[in-house]
């Protein structure tokens, strides 16, 4: 990783740490730090994990106060992707968005201050530039989020940074765009790589919704594990990130792309657009090249190449959703 990434041997705490993104960074690190994992198992999957010592699989709940202080006690680093995710499962339940992602993110921020923690990592999403001007987006473009989802992150961000003002502590904010890859949510609740190359697997119709031309930045697990691995580091201290590819591609392709590599189902059109979509979405990443030398390597065809042969790509609960 070079001289971006964090020192190897450092403590490090990940909440969210069993689930989707949280999982593949632990295994990412686990044999050049000390993984430290806090999940309430929701979602997130112990299985997941790279071979842990059971002290160091804390199952509890981020709104949790007292036992995110003991979790947070004695780390080096805090990367904190604990969240409730997903349109759908927040619209639901939008109290349950408050106290999971906003009083969570105070609880882990809180402890970390207070335990003198080096660096703390907080997991935010591209939903924050919501219906924002025309893509690429940097980081300090506009930010207008449309869901209660999008809201409570881009308020994490702002507690992140208030945190340093007030308390000291450094932070780093990563807006992860469209993540996708193994142990990904392909249920109801869930995203779109996975639904549509688990439906093209079982040769089933591949839903397009609406137009099918809104786009998106769709990010394989491992560049985004990468670029969370090298914003961990020196030059990643108080910055906010990008966490994408900087290639914007439509869902249409999308589908085509899926059916064609997996060889089975059928792109359908769906009249019916989903709740609150936005046109275009895509990163502009040159601050994580230029800071943390980040350089994407996964096209969108290799990592759907890379589901095709899995029989089991996802199923009903697997995996947090967090930063898509």
């Amino acid at each position: 990783m070079g001289a971006t990434a964090p020192a190897e041997g450092r403590s490090v705490l990940i909440t969210g740490g069993a689930g989707f993104i949280g999982s593949a960074l632990a295994r990412r690190l686990h044999d050049s730090h000390v993984v430290t994992v806090f999940d309430d198992l929701s979602t997130g999957q112990r299985e997941w994990l790279p071979p842990l010592p059971p002290e160091r699989v804390i199952v509890d709940d981020v709104t949790d106060a007292t036992a995110v202080r003991r979790a947070v006690a004695g780390q080096d680093v805090v990367v904190h992707m604990a969240a409730m995710m997903g349109v759908r499962r927040t619209l639901e339940n939008p109290l349950g968005v408050l106290e999971v992602n906003v009083d969570g993110t105070r609880n882990v921020l809180e402890a970390a201050a207070d335990a003198g923690v080096d660096r703390v990592v907080v997991a935010s999403t591209s939903e924050v530039y919501g219906d924002a001007p025309t893509p690429p987006y940097a980081e300090d473009d506009l930010t207008a989020p449309k869901t209660n989802y999008a809201m409570a992150k881009l308020a994490d961000e702002r507690f992140a940074r208030a945190y340093t003002e007030a308390r000291g502590i450094d932070h780093t904010v990563l807006r992860y765009f469209n993540v996708y890859g193994p142990r990904q949510d392909g249920s109801e609740y869930g995203y779109v790589v996975p639904i549509f190359v688990s439906r093209a697997l079982a040769d089933e119709p591949v839903p397009v919704h609406g137009s099918g031309e809104q786009t998106r930045d769709f990010t394989h697990i491992d560049d985004a594990v990468d670029c969370t691995v090298r914003a961990m580091g020196p030059a990643g201290r108080n910055e906010t990130f990008n966490v994408g590819t900087g290639t914007e591609t439509t869902v249409r392709a999308l589908a085509e792309t899926v059916v064609d590599v997996v060889g089975g189902g059928e792109v359908v059109t769906v009249d019916q657009p989903r709740p609150y979509t936005v046109d275009r979405r895509c990163a502009d990443v040159s601050r994580a090249g230029r800071l943390l030398g980040y350089d994407p390597e996964t096209s969108l065809r290799d990592g759907i190449e890379s589901l095709r042969g899995r029989r089991r790509v996802v199923t009903a609960g697997d995996g947090p959703q967090e930063g898509v």
